[in-house]
């Protein structure tokens, strides 16, 4: 992929805790309650695109 293994571990584990807040706790922002947390498009972009990634270089490494 290009990127340490540390620092593409990092990224998973954002991207994980992100989708366990969306999932499990309504992605609510317990110092502002009432209130998500805050997301754009460009968030949800490079995260896709990441994830995609190393998609791709798990199929690479499988096949």
């Amino acid at each position: 992929m290009g990127k340490p293994a540390k620092a593409v571990k990092v990224q998973l584990s954002t991207i994980v805790d992100r989708r366990n807040k969306i999932a499990h706790e309504a992605d609510m922002d317990p110092t502002n309650p009432g209130y998500r947390w805050p997301i754009n498009p460009k968030v949800v972009q490079e995260a896709l695109d990441f994830v995609d990634s190393v998609v791709a270089a798990i199929f690479k490494v499988a096949t």
